[in-house]
């Protein structure tokens, strides 16, 4: 409960007897609100801090305020207000390891790991660059799937495409004219590849070009180095410093981003459009209009010149990108606020804001596509507190297996076979309680890494499931690794496919690949980790 005390200073009936009026505004002159149940107090202000866009969509007012003191919490440099969690992690009070005197042994930069295992495989984590991405919150973050571009968006409207250095592989160069991929309904599948020539069709040297705004006005995009200075005994270009290719056209904030496997772009915004981009033309390509937020954009990985979109609408659509229109359709699902695709681009997972996740196949025969569902599960626990489904904030594919994991707002990532939809395996230690965090696999499934509320990263091996002692119930992962990432929410975090990285040899002449890892959060910066392989 609530208690909003809207009395204004000239009305002298409505003010409590004997109390002042600095005890309902604050300095600012902004209005105070009170929880009664905690006693907590805070500026109504607060709740206009940035709140992950979905969650405020339908969440009550003492809902609203708990996100807002849980953000407000995680970007305090000082002691951290407990009454949101009721008890506080002892890590949680840690600032970000830019610098940390503890660590000195190790060097400058080295994480501190926290892990309940004896052993921690990422005992040898180094921050190796940092960016300032973005004005304001990241909400997605995506690599394509040669793993050597990487797109980010969120609050701001803005597309930003970022070169990766060191992936064994040349920089992007497309001697094609894209603008005409799919004018006139002509697919990318009825384009001969040329070999790369000599002169590409834009500058891949990390500079990018301008792109116009709604208006039709040029944006000058800064090229302005957006690297941050750290301390660090391992520093490393992950990135470059600026922006590969910059896109301006989105009204509102990014909440998704979908890549093909020709380096075409989607991305799905609050202002309810999904817009085409290719990182060799200045402007978008496509705009496909809804009828609400897009929380969800896949390419099919098949058939590029189809994309599937979900939306608060309830509706599911497929579209045909060359035809602009969409091919098939199932509505009434619910809010949609996630989903996947399989590798095969058979099977379609769909995650809904009660907390239902349908399972559907998606076939082409002779041209027509359809939808059917096959099953859905309620994403929960079997009793208490978490009995009820809460919001699905992310879905992602086991790679070379046939399970699935599901994030949810209770803070569990729970593992799925996707045949059965039954549980295998429950991960827990973060928290998500309000926002979108996306969990990923490793590319090669051996861990799970997912974001947390509590600024944090954690990291749980897939391999030993089972945990001793469980008295026969569903495994539970409690054994996770967590370092503290960002000065804020943790909305994103991804590995980076370890092709072309640095190669060393332990002590038994096994081959070992460094980790690296991609964060991003509230404040818009990106933090990369790396785990420096000692010999």
């Amino acid at each position: 409960m609530v208690e909003n005390r809207n009395s204004e200073p000239s009305d002298p009936e409505r003010v409590p007897s004997g109390v002042p009026w600095k005890n309902f505004f604050d300095a600012d002159g902004n209005l105070i609100v009170k929880n009664l149940d905690t006693g907590e107090k805070t500026s109504v202000k607060d709740l206009e801090r940035p709140i992950d866009p979905v969650f405020l969509r339908f969440a009550t007012q003492e809902e609203q305020l708990s996100a807002a003191m849980t953000v407000s919490t995680t970007n305090s440099q000082g002691k951290p207000r407990t009454s949101f969690f009721e008890r506080v992690h002892p890590s949680f009070v840690k600032r970000a390891p830019f610098r940390d005197k503890k660590n000195v042994a190790k060097g400058a930069g080295h994480v501190k790991i926290n892990t309940k295992k004896a052993e921690a495989a990422f005992e040898n984590l180094f921050i190796v660059q940092a960016l300032s991405a973005h004005e304001g919150p990241i909400w997605a973050l995506k690599l394509n799937e040669k793993g050597n571009l990487l797109a980010t968006g969120g609050q701001d409207g803005v597309l930003r495409v970022w070169l990766l250095c060191g992936q064994g592989s040349p920089e992007p160069q497309w001697n094609e004219d894209y603008s005409q991929v799919f004018a006139d309904g002509k697919k990318t599948t009825d384009i001969q590849k040329k070999s790369i020539g000599a002169e590409p069709s834009f500058s891949s040297s990390g500079t990018f070009s301008s792109s116009k705004d709604t208006n039709g006005k040029d944006i000058e995009n800064s090229i302005t180095n957006r690297e941050i200075r750290i301390q660090t005994k391992h520093p490393r270009q992950v990135l470059k410093p600026q922006p590969f290719r910059e896109f301006v056209g989105h009204k509102l904030d990014i909440l998704d981003i979908a890549w093909s496997k020709n380096d075409f772009l989607l991305s799905a915004s609050m202002d309810k459009t999904v817009r085409l981009w290719h990182p060799s033309v200045n402007e978008a390509l496509r705009k496909f209009q809804h009828s609400d937020f897009i929380t969800t954009v896949h390419f099919h990985p098949m058939e590029e010149g189809i994309f599937i979109s979900g939306a608060l609408d309830e509706k599911l659509r497929v579209w045909d990108i060359a035809e602009k229109k969409v091919v098939t359709f199932k509505d009434r699902l619910g809010l949609i606020t996630a989903s996947n695709v399989s590798r095969d681009g058979k099977h379609l997972l769909v995650g809904t804001y009660k907390g239902i996740c349908k399972s559907f196949h998606l076939n082409q025969d002779q041209g027509t596509w359809t939808l059917q569902q096959v099953n859905e599960v309620e994403v929960c626990s079997r009793r208490g507190k978490n009995s009820k489904g809460s919001k699905i904030s992310g879905i992602c594919f086991k790679p070379n297996s046939e399970e699935f994991l599901v994030s949810s707002n209770d803070s569990r990532l729970r593992c799925y076979r996707l045949e059965t939809l039954s549980r295998t395996c429950k991960y827990l230690g973060h928290r998500n309680f309000c926002s979108q965090i996306h969990p990923c696999y490793s590319e090669d499934g051996e861990y799970v890494l997912s974001g947390s509320e509590d600024r944090q990263v954690y990291i749980w091996n897939t391999e030993p499931h089972k945990v001793a002692e469980n008295n026969g119930k569903t495994d539970q992962n409690e054994y996770c690794e967590h370092f503290i990432a960002q000065n804020c929410i943790v909305s994103c975090a991804i590995f980076v496919p370890r092709v072309g990285w640095k190669k060393t040899k332990a002590a038994n002449d096994r081959a070992l690949n460094n980790r690296v890892i991609i964060t991003a959060g509230y404040s818009g910066e990106i933090r990369i980790y790396e785990n420096v392989v000692q010999l």
